[in-house]
């Protein structure tokens, strides 16, 4: 497992929410429908942005809280922690809020082990 502390940048007009390590520079990207990931050139994952970001943590319940855009916009700290296996990377979010709420939610994401020219270097 490698915990990463991702800088933040929320676009409540556009519900855009954009995780980035500062000292990672992107090289390619893979789009799986709302969810972008950004690669750097030794295929670590550099940057995250997740687009209609309200609807993308819907349903989940933060201590009696929806996460909406306005909950969103309250990120006060963003850690991302990788975690590989096998055949899926899990990606766990840790977004702290102002309200010094904790959200703690998985993702999990397929490996890729052929060549690609989405990830082409």
């Amino acid at each position: 497992m490698k915990k990463i502390r991702f800088n933040f940048d929320y676009d409540f007009e556009n519900d855009s929410l954009f995780l980035f390590d500062p000292k990672s520079k992107s090289k390619a990207s893979i789009e799986l429908d709302d969810f972008i990931i950004d690669f750097n050139s030794h295929k670590e994952v550099s940057a995250i942005e997740l687009l209609n970001a309200s609807s993308f943590f819907k349903g989940i319940d933060l201590q009696g809280k929806t996460i909406d855009k306005e909950l969103l916009k309250d990120i006060q700290d963003c850690k991302i922690e990788l975690t590989p296996k096998s055949n899926f990377t899990i990606i766990k979010f840790l977004l702290l809020f102002k309200s010094k709420k904790l959200l703690t939610t998985p993702v999990f994401i397929p490996t890729i082990k052929e060549s690609s020219p989405a990830v082409a270097y």
